[in-house]
């Protein structure tokens, strides 16, 4: 039925509706209301409105699936009125008098119902305008369909991408009829520009020399091919290696039509081996020169073991061949000193006590260094007991007393006020104490003064001793700790007794109870020797 004989019946199925209209009055007789629902109602949904968008006629189908139309007034009378989005269509086709194709959704109890709509104008036989029809088809199988056949592409190219780089089709001739997007990564082209090829034309199939490839191989054969790496040539130059699988096709005859494939860059991958074998390499270098460096270790090891055993059998030789004739030495000058066997003049007893006190000092210094020894091999006894602080300060204090009193220095601040329970070896702290006592009456000058500052700080006391002596510079505070070397600068002069192991020995002993000793001084502005020691808890 045409858009105007589609009128006509309009006007007749109007002239039903209305007695009144003097066009219709004829017709009536003719074609009855019966007849015009009779053809209708076998339609698609459907629907006939004026160009104001009143509606003219609906069918049961449209009022089953879009529902009933609402009243609406036009020039003063009540009409039907279609759903907005259907009225909005209406009133575009009264001012385009094109018609429309669109798709549309119903949710229903069932679920989504998809609906193709066809919306046109109608004109009457002298080309007027009177009215728009709009058609309903159910679509919706289709559109599911069409939904789950792209989901399902939509799938394979994912899978696809994930599988590989790029994919590939060839005909029966191997020339390309098919290649991805991704494609031009790999050869620079589009892939509009690779159809027709030969896929031996985008690169160099890996092979023996003089042999074919295994994917050439293949397709001589019409079989399948995995992995067979080819080398590309972008237009920069650059060569990338890809890994080319495929299978051949066939029709639904058997006949065979051609090849499909995926490829994967192994660029990477094979420049990562190639680092991987050189790192290898350079690794098995390595390996074999620690190796060599451990047996150049082992035997300096033995020779340092050896030496060490030496350096024990010297120290135990020296310890009993220096200290044998020192004390014997020493003996002899107190005899003398004692005129046990008649008098002598006043010059030879201060040479005689010069002599005593050269073999005493000669001996501190011996054993110093035997003490050391003794650190360095861990052959040293510590025996951590309970202390009490006031006796270690007394008893130090009275073994530096006398050279403090030739130098009249102050002592008064060496005292301490609040007795403290150390964890130490009594012995070993007692040494510590006297050391830093003893430097700090050593080099203070004369009329100076020495104290002592006790704090706490956590599970440890801090001892501090500190002097009104000329300081020592910053550049030269770390080298007093170490042995054989002193100060030149400040307190710390060649000008006096030692050879630099007091401090030496105070520090290695100090740590080996678990503490420490620190320095904190300027020139010009005294000392503070702080050592930390464990308490009792």
């Amino acid at each position: 039925m045409t858009e105007k004989s589609l009128g006509s019946v309009i006007s007749l199925r109007k002239g039903v509706e209305n007695t009144n209209d003097a066009i219709a009055s004829g017709i009536q007789s003719v074609i009855s209301r019966d007849f015009f629902d009779a053809v209708f109602e076998q339609a698609q949904p459907m629907y006939i409105a004026r160009p104001d968008g009143a509606v003219l006629y609906v069918n049961s189908r449209y009022t089953e699936i879009f529902g009933s139309v609402a009243p609406n007034k036009a020039k003063d009378k009540i009409f039907p009125s279609l759903k907005a989005d259907h009225l909005d269509i209406v009133n575009r086709i009264s001012t385009t008098q094109d018609a429309e194709t669109k798709q549309v959704s119903i949710e229903t109890p069932q679920g989504t119902e998809y609906y193709l709509s066809r919306h046109f104008p109608i004109f009457d036989k002298n080309d007027g305008f009177i009215a728009i029809c709009g058609s309903f088809i159910n679509s919706t199988r289709q559109v599911n369909a069409e939904t789950r056949l792209r989901l399902e592409k939509r799938r394979f190219l994912d899978i696809t991408r994930a599988a590989s780089d790029w994919i590939w089709e060839t005909n029966a001739h191997g020339e390309i009829t098919f290649v991805s997007d991704r494609a031009i990564q790999a050869v620079g082209l589009p892939p509009l520009l690779l159809k027709g090829k030969l896929l031996t034309e985008l690169g160099t199939f890996h092979a023996a020399p003089g042999e074919l490839s295994k994917a050439e191989a293949a397709v001589t054969k019409h079989i399948p091919f995995r992995s067979v790496p080819m080398t590309i040539r972008n237009p920069e130059a650059e060569e990338k290696v890809f890994n080319i699988s495929g299978v051949p096709v066939f029709n639904e005859k058997g006949r065979f039509t051609g090849y499909r494939g995926t490829s994967d860059d192994i660029t990477a991958r094979l420049n990562a081996e190639n680092d991987a074998s050189i790192s290898r390499a350079d690794l098995e270098k390595a390996i074999t020169e620690i190796t060599h460096k451990n047996l150049q270790l082992e035997t300096t090891a033995k020779k340092a073991v050896a030496a060490a055993r030496a350096k024990d059998e010297f120290l135990a030789t020296m310890s009993h061949e220096l200290r044998t004739p020192l004390n014997a030495i020493m003996g002899f000058a107190e005899v003398i000193g004692m005129e046990t066997f008649g008098p002598i003049s006043e010059k030879y007893k201060e040479y005689i006590g010069d002599i005593y006190n050269s073999g005493k000092h000669l001996l501190s210094l011996i054993e110093d260094i035997l003490d050391i020894a003794r650190i360095e091999s861990d052959r040293i006894p510590i025996d951590i007991v309970k202390t009490s602080l006031q006796e270690i300060v007394r008893d130090s204090l009275i073994l530096v007393q006398k050279r403090a009193n030739d130098k009249d220095l102050d002592l008064t601040e060496v005292r301490i006020d609040q007795d403290f329970d150390l964890k130490v070896d009594p012995t070993r702290c007692l040494q510590i104490i006297v050391n830093i006592l003893g430097n700090a009456v050593k080099f203070t000058p004369n009329g100076g003064q020495i104290g002592i500052d006790t704090a706490i700080e956590g599970n440890d006391l801090l001892l501090t001793v500190w002097d009104t002596g000329p300081g020592i510079e910053f550049s030269e505070q770390e080298q007093i700790f170490e042995a054989f070397k002193q100060a030149h600068n400040g307190i710390y002069s060649r000008g006096e007794d030692g050879v630099g192991l007091g401090l030496t020995l105070s520090l290695k002993l100090a740590r080996l109870m678990g503490g420490d000793i620190t320095v904190q001084s300027e020139p010009g502005q005294g000392s503070r020797f702080t050592a930390k020691l464990p308490l009792m808890l």
